[in-house]
């Protein structure tokens, strides 16, 4: 055994993502209710939020930040993007409040949000329809884009453009670089 090393708060906190960065370090990406207590540096915006911690390559915190807003924003994905900041994508119930400038279309909703290489929040986007829509999987492009994947019963409307199959169905959308 090389290290190991425990991140979190007095709430639930639980890892969906982690990917090793340019430094030698680590991002872990997943989701919180807890407040700012132990690991965590920021309180909660009301219920599950996204937060992610960067540490050094031995595992040593360097940084962490929480996004989110009101509702449940579950954190499935972060990755570095080629500038050096990170991209997150997950799901969210939020409506347009705290960190989420978009409110919900109805049901839960792909969110991404774009970081800079300190966690400081450049972008965020909201992509739905208006039934329940969960990300599971994001990639990242050669062109700089991102494909986010997941299941929909969402019908045609909002940015879905497709009707179902009925029943939940498989959704992929790929963006451009700036969502």
């Amino acid at each position: 055994k090389q290290w190991d090393r425990r991140f979190g708060g007095a709430g639930y906190d639980a890892l969906g993502s982690i990917q090793q960065t340019t430094d030698g370090g680590y991002v872990l990406g997943g989701s919180s209710v807890s407040d700012a207590t132990g690991d965590k540096s920021q309180d909660s915006r009301g219920n599950e939020d996204y937060w992610i911690v960067k540490t050094d390559a031995a595992g040593n915190k360097q940084w962490d930040r929480r996004f989110g807003g009101t509702g449940m924003d579950d954190l499935r994905s972060v990755s570095q993007t080629p500038d050096g900041g990170y991209i997150l994508a997950g799901e969210s119930l939020s409506g347009a409040n705290g960190d989420k400038s978009q409110g919900s279309r109805g049901g839960s909703d792909y969110w991404i949000v774009k970081t800079d290489g300190a966690g400081t929040k450049q972008w965020d986007r909201r992509l739905g329809g208006a039934s329940d829509d969960s990300l599971y999987s994001m990639l990242q492009c050669p062109d700089g884009g991102y494909v986010l994947g997941g299941a929909s019963l969402s019908a045609a409307g909002g940015d879905r453009s497709e009707i179902t199959r009925g029943g939940k169905d498989f959704w992929v959308v790929k963006v451009d670089p700036s969502g």
